[in-house]
């Protein structure tokens, strides 16, 4: 849910108090159109990515494989 609460932290504090509502979201957002640092902002957006991924494949996997 952290990975997908992006907008509802933007529109109901606007990013803050300081770090308290940093999400990875929002560390990805503002690094890579904020603070101008592509590099940093494209990790996090991988990093993201293959932990969601670590946790939907398998699950998909067991979910369609045919049952015996």
């Amino acid at each position: 849910m952290a990975i997908k609460s992006y907008d509802l932290v933007i529109a109901l504090t606007g990013g803050g108090p300081g770090t308290s509502t940093e999400l990875p979201a929002t560390f990805m957002y503002s690094y890579t159109f904020t603070r101008n640092q592509m590099g940093i902002g494209a990790s996090s957006a991988v990093i993201m990515l293959m932990t969601i991924a670590a946790i939907i494949v398998p699950y998909l996997w067991s979910e369609l494989r045919e049952k015996k």
